[in-house]
């Protein structure tokens, strides 16, 4: 559901998620996730059709010259 504040967010309920997901295992197809630390890799995660998005915060920290530690 979107965020009541800036509309932003996932426009999806979580039974619709759930729905998606059975269908395509039903359909005996694989399931994929790709990790994404900054917002354009998720951009074009989206874009090329994963099923789901895996975060972490270490790409912020990473862009700013440190380690993946850092986060």
């Amino acid at each position: 559901m979107p965020n009541k504040w800036t509309g932003k967010g996932n426009p999806y309920t979580r039974e619709e998620v759930r729905q998606r997901l059975q269908k395509t295992l039903a359909q005996k197809k694989a399931i994929i996730g790709a990790g994404a630390g900054t917002g354009i890799s998720a951009k074009f995660i989206e874009k090329g059709g994963a099923d789901f998005l895996i975060i972490y915060n270490s790409g912020r920290f990473r862009m700013s010259g440190h380690g993946s530690t850092a986060g």
